[in-house]
């Protein structure tokens, strides 16, 4: 229980959590109740199933840039303007609601809008939640996040259901906005701004907003353990999205229940969730991530056979524990993998694109499954996300989650370059070459050490890469990558983590030749202050021209 609470001793973490507790109560009664509403507003399936799906779409427009500016800037500012966002989002949908202009296209914009501010801030928050604690605690820290944040899957659906019952949609729709209150309160008189801050050591080096961008995406796409925590999380996603995209239906078809009645089952699987955060922190400590996240896929896929078997009300409350559980040891899990490969300089852009990986797939597993739904029946639908779910367990092999050291992670310090004055910033590209002098029977082995070294290189910034042997010289040979520009350059060096530093350190270690491998940066001779310089005789030329007398007209 002591290292449960260790989290806690965080007075900021309290109040995050504390008063993101209350804005997850809103967050959740639309969340689930968005397909509910949507039923009665149109009885087409791929509707129902978009009101549920919408908003992870609208989120995915927004998120990675999101993670770049959080990067680079204030947290608090990008947490505070995404839940501006969605208060505003909940405020337009209780007007249209109280006008009695509610309709399927209405309840589409105003999800999407949630959408967009959930988006924004998930990458941001779990950044945060994450550097408010002590390393060593972080998987608690994010398993507590989870349990509040499933703390509304419960009470959201008991309040949402009484409301829509006996005040109505716009009253709905005024308490989901109320709740988010204290939360903006939190965010606009935090002073905690430093702490949020992210002190990149590159210094001067500093990211423009497209750039830093670009930087998350390079970083994930050359990252092989994020590539494994991405496949294997679209593995459980897409099929587990079935059974929270076509429940409405399931309840009206199957269960013949009410709006609190179905926020009653809802909250079941509220309390599942919840189950599942406190026991998660334990999980971690005696089995491996992989295990965790087979067990919880293999007792989802379980719980959806039952459910097909025996399609009533008694069987449909204990397989949402199971799935409530499932869905908050598989996420967080993932999420926890994401995060422990990424080193702080790029953490909140990984993680903004593992929210695409997450909510990508559920959002395609539920148009897909409500579109199916449109041409088999029900029961059959919820029997093909049942058998979707087996791959995810026996590709284990292949995408295996990553265990990391953190410390690998560390950011290490090089030497400040010597350049001349010529040297712009926005110089570039800029050419690396590498010297290395090696016995013959070191070849093979350095192949393999630049192997590994060249993924450190794209994943940093180089856009092309090559390693070459010297064909008049037996044993010489010449590593190369390009840079974009010398600001590239100057980022990538000062992005290197001790990881990064031992692979190269393996392929420096067979080096023959006197000292460290020779180093040698080139620039592009079309440089700023060549094109400065052209661009001062244009003017030149211009002037001379323009103030050339004009030669004496015939009489």
């Amino acid at each position: 229980m002591a290292n449960l609470l260790e989290p806690l001793r965080s007075r900021a973490f309290r109040w995050l959590e504390g008063t993101g507790m209350s804005a997850n109560i809103g967050v959740w009664m639309v969340s689930l109740f968005g397909g509910f509403l949507m039923e009665r507003l149109t009885r087409l399936p791929v509707l129902v199933s978009l009101a549920t799906d919408v908003s992870p779409l609208a989120g995915m427009v927004a998120v990675v840039f999101a993670g770049a500016v959080a990067d680079a800037r204030d947290r608090r500012s990008v947490l505070l303007l995404a839940k501006s966002v969605l208060v505003g989002s909940l405020v337009f949908l209780c007007l249209v609601a109280a006008t009695g202009e509610l309709n399927a296209a209405s309840l589409l914009v105003g999800v999407a809008g949630m959408g967009i501010a959930n988006g924004i801030s998930s990458p941001t928050w779990w950044t945060t939640v994450g550097n408010l604690v002590r390393p060593e605690v972080v998987p608690v820290a994010m398993s507590i996040d989870s349990f509040q944040w499933n703390i509304g899957q419960v009470v959201g659906p008991l309040l949402g259901g009484w409301l829509l019952h006996g005040a109505g949609p716009a009253a709905f729709f005024a308490l989901c906005a109320g709740v988010m209150i204290p939360l903006l309160a939190f965010l606009s008189f935090w002073r905690g701004r430093t702490d949020l801050r992210l002190s990149s050591p590159g210094g001067a080096a500093m990211e423009s907003f497209l750039g830093a961008a670009s930087a998350g995406w390079r970083f994930f796409l050359n990252s092989p353990g994020l590539r494994a925590v991405a496949a294997r999380t679209a593995l459980y996603v897409t099929p587990a999205a079935a059974l929270g995209a076509l429940l409405p239906l399931f309840a009206a078809h199957y269960l013949h229940i009410s709006a609190f009645d179905y926020g009653l089952y809802l909250a079941l699987s509220g309390a599942g969730a919840m189950a599942a955060a406190l026991v998660l922190p334990r999980l971690q400590g005696s089995l491996r991530l992989d295990a965790l996240v087979a067990g919880a896929t293999l007792a989802n896929a379980a719980a959806l056979a039952l459910l097909i078997t025996w399609p009533n009300r008694w069987v449909t409350a204990p397989v949402l524990l199971v799935t409530g559980a499932s869905w908050v040891w598989s996420t967080t899990t993932l999420i926890i993998a994401a995060r422990q490969v990424v080193p702080q300089w790029v953490q909140t852009r990984a993680l903004s694109i593992f929210y695409i990986v997450l909510m990508g797939p559920f959002v395609a597993g539920g148009i897909a499954f409500g579109v199916l739904d449109s041409f088999i029946p029900l029961r059959i639908t919820l029997l093909v996300a049942a058998v979707a779910l087996v791959p995810g367990v026996l590709l284990i092999p292949r995408f295996r989650l990553p265990v990391v050291d953190r410390d690998s992670l560390e950011p290490v310090a090089f030497p400040t370059l010597t350049v001349g004055e010529h040297v712009h910033p926005d110089d570039g590209p800029v050419l690396v070459l590498v010297e290395y002098h090696l016995e013959e029977r070191d070849v093979d082995d350095f192949l393999l050490a630049v192997a590994e070294l060249r993924v450190v290189r794209r994943r940093l910034g180089a856009t092309r890469w090559g390693v070459f042997e010297d064909a008049t010289a037996h044993g010489r040979f010449l590593e190369t990558f390009v840079v974009a520009s010398w600001h590239d350059y100057l980022s990538q060096r000062a992005h290197y983590t001790k990881g990064d530093l031992d692979i190269e350190r393996r392929a420096a270690a067979l080096h023959r030749g006197p000292g460290e491998p020779h180093v040698t940066r080139l620039v592009h001779p079309d440089s700023v202050e060549a094109a400065r310089s052209r661009s001062v005789w244009r003017r030149e030329m211009l002037r001379l021209v323009s103030d050339r007398p004009s030669a004496p007209r015939s009489p």
